[in-house]
């Protein structure tokens, strides 16, 4: 897993409201933590992410970009493989840029041989979709990061 790949989770992790983010990829492995603070308006603005990568070569500590607090991260629900299409020929249930509605089908988990929908929650705009398509997921791992719908 390279560096600004270690850098988009931790951005994810302080955007969203997720506490932990525990990643395995290609035997590298990845917790990012966020201490929740007593009173956010007192505390100046600083990084309470802690990110711990495991690996032969790799141990990287970062702080994370300034985070834009109405953005949502969808987090699988359960542990499972993760389809952005509801077929293999089919396109993509959502892209980047999208603008969604609350209720819509975002993706597919296969869990147990069984193929369960995932809907929005809220509406919003796909911001970033965070899983590759046929990837082994973790539940609670980022699927999807949803933006505001803008009123323009």
């Amino acid at each position: 897993m390279d560096l600004s790949r270690i850098e988009q989770l931790v951005d994810l992790v302080t955007r969203s409201s997720i506490a932990e983010l525990d990643l395995t990829q290609d035997g590298t492995r990845i917790r990012i933590l966020k201490r929740a603070s007593t009173d956010a308006s007192a505390v100046p603005a600083q990084s309470t992410n802690r990110v711990k990568v495991e690996a032969p070569t790799l141990n990287h500590q970062e702080s994370p970009a300034p985070a834009a607090a109405a953005d949502i991260v969808v987090p699988a629900p359960m542990h499972g493989i993760f389809y952005r299409a509801a077929a293999p020929e089919e396109p993509p249930l959502v892209e980047v840029g999208a603008r969604i509605e609350a209720g819509q089908k975002i993706c597919i988990i296969e869990a147990m041989k069984t193929f369960i929908d995932i809907a929005a929650e809220a509406p919003g705009v796909v911001l970033a979709v965070l899983a590759e398509n046929g990837e082994e997921i973790a539940a609670g791992q980022a699927l999807f990061r949803i933006g505001p719908v803008s009123s323009s």
